[in-house]
């Protein structure tokens, strides 16, 4: 069955109230209903509860009144108005802290009646496990899970406040940067199921080594009580951890490489270039799957979510069937065909492990077509950014027959690379120069990598590179009549 939609939530101004520990202002009474939360006045629809946030350079304190004139009956407010917005409001010490009160307070509702909830995190490839375990799910469930990158300290609670009432398991992506935000996410979700998809090096300029992240990750057992944690035992820093996981919570293994410590495997693994073909085992079971995604590490992910799959009570072969028809999201290896060119999506964001299983997959996408790596920077590595673009920049010389790199550290790319290396400080100029390069290929077919993290903004490149390439498309279609 198709994944649940987003659907507002509704609650009485009383319960609102009740689960803040406020009084209402402006208000005779609280016998009202507020259908649906908003943190933007941009999104603001009739019935909707307005949550006014503070940052550096704004104040949405300031815009009660025209949360109000847009349609919202109750506004919840970290300082007194300065003028009356016309609805009832409250008055909170921090309107974030009061967005995850609420969310929580649904999830226990919700568990009542029960709801299941599966948090996932992990240095990359958390949004495609999220969307692959979401996916297996809802072959038996009906499913509700994060939309977009809502991941963090308001998209958690975005995400849990618009879940709609028949949902049976809600899988919900936690992102970080900084040690503590995880464990703030989990105790607002609650799940009973928690995955780490690796312990990388994303971020590691925050927080200054592996262990610290590996820590991190971790804090997603701080909201669970008698839960199950899955994870890679081909990660040796998930796998070391395994005692102290198990003083928190029950913990199950999974792998693509045979290690003894899993319970469910990835085995007779056959990549090629549009699918990965491999056989599950686990127990006496086995189940063939057709994964319709190239790449060691997406084998990793789909192990993942089969398992919670198993977790939740699925058959083995129901599991391996929904992952036939799994499609990856937008800017994650989506490839797009233009003539004799394949243009790999791969922008949504960027690390060293992901950049690293983007390139090793890339010379057997393209099944013997020239293959181009366009590739930006990588942010949040701090002290550790040089060398790991450099290694990137070497890996690049068996991934790709040409390169262009981007980004505060092109050079270092350039350094890994070589002297052949296409490396610009400006993203314009790598556009210009690419356009030029892939101009010239007409004929021979070519596979065309783009990846970057997120704040680089690749899909600019993607979008100059794409309209060339139609625009010569189309040329050469009238030229042929």
């Amino acid at each position: 069955m198709p994944l649940l939609s987003e659907q507002p939530v509704s609650m009485s101004a009383a319960e609102i109230a009740g689960i803040l520990g406020v009084t209402l202002c402006g208000a005779d009474t609280a016998d009202f209903a507020v259908s649906g939360f908003s943190t933007d006045t941009r999104t603001i629809g009739a019935g909707n509860c307005f949550l006014a946030l503070r940052g550096e350079k704004f104040d949405g304190n300031l815009y009660a009144k025209k949360a109000a004139g847009l349609g919202a009956v109750l506004c919840i407010l970290s300082a007194e108005p300065q003028e009356n917005p016309g609805v009832p409001y409250c008055v909170v010490p921090d309107t974030v802290t009061a967005y995850g009160m609420l969310a929580n307070a649904l999830i226990r509702k919700r568990k009542q009646k029960g709801l299941r909830v599966c948090c996932i995190t992990g240095s990359s490839g958390k949004t495609t496990v999220k969307d692959m375990t979401a996916h297996v799910l809802s072959a038996a469930f009906r499913t509700y899970a994060t939309a977009g990158n809502h991941n963090n300290h308001i998209g958690v609670p975005y995400t849990i406040l618009h879940m709609p009432e028949d949902t049976e398991i809600a899988v919900i992506e936690t992102g970080m940067n900084h040690a503590g935000e995880i464990s703030r996410l989990t105790k607002i979700a609650e799940p009973e199921l928690g995955i780490i998809t690796n312990i990388g090096t994303a971020h590691i300029g925050n927080l200054g080594s592996q262990e610290n992240i590996l820590r991190a990750k971790l804090e997603l057992l701080d909201g669970m009580t008698d839960g199950t944690l899955l994870a890679p035992a081909d990660d040796a820093l998930l796998l070391g951890a395994a005692d102290s996981i198990r003083e928190r919570a029950a913990v199950r293994y999974s792998s693509r490489t045979g290690n003894a410590a899993a319970e469910l495997f990835a085995e007779q693994i056959a990549e090629h270039a549009d699918c990965t073909e491999f056989t599950l085992r686990y127990g006496g079971e086995t189940a063939h799957v057709t994964l319709p995604m190239t790449g060691l590490h997406n084998v990793s992910d789909a192990l993942l979510a089969v398992h919670a799959g198993l977790c939740a009570g699925m058959p083995l072969a129901a599991c391996a069937e929904a992952l036939g028809s799994f499609v990856p999201g937008a800017m994650r290896s989506e490839r797009v065909q233009i003539g004799n060119v394949t243009v790999i999506r791969d922008y949504y964001n960027a690390n060293p492990e992901a950049m690293t299983a983007a390139l090793t997959a890339l010379r057997t996408i393209a099944d013997g077509a020239e293959t181009v790596a366009v590739l930006g920077n990588m942010n949040e590595l701090g002290e550790f950014a040089a060398d790991r673009h450099r290694a990137l920049g070497e890996l690049c010389r068996n991934a790709a027959d040409a390169v262009f790199f981007c980004g505060d550290n092109y050079r270092d790319f350039a350094v890994g690379y070589g002297d052949k290396a296409a490396a610009f400080a400006e993203q314009s100029a790598l556009i210009d120069a690419l356009c030029v390069y892939m101009q010239r290929k007409t004929a021979e077919p070519v596979c065309v990598l783009i990846k970057g993290s997120r704040g680089v903004h690749m899909e600019r490149v993607n979008d100059a590179l794409e309209q060339m390439l139609r625009e010569r498309k189309g040329k050469q279609e009238h030229e042929n009549g």
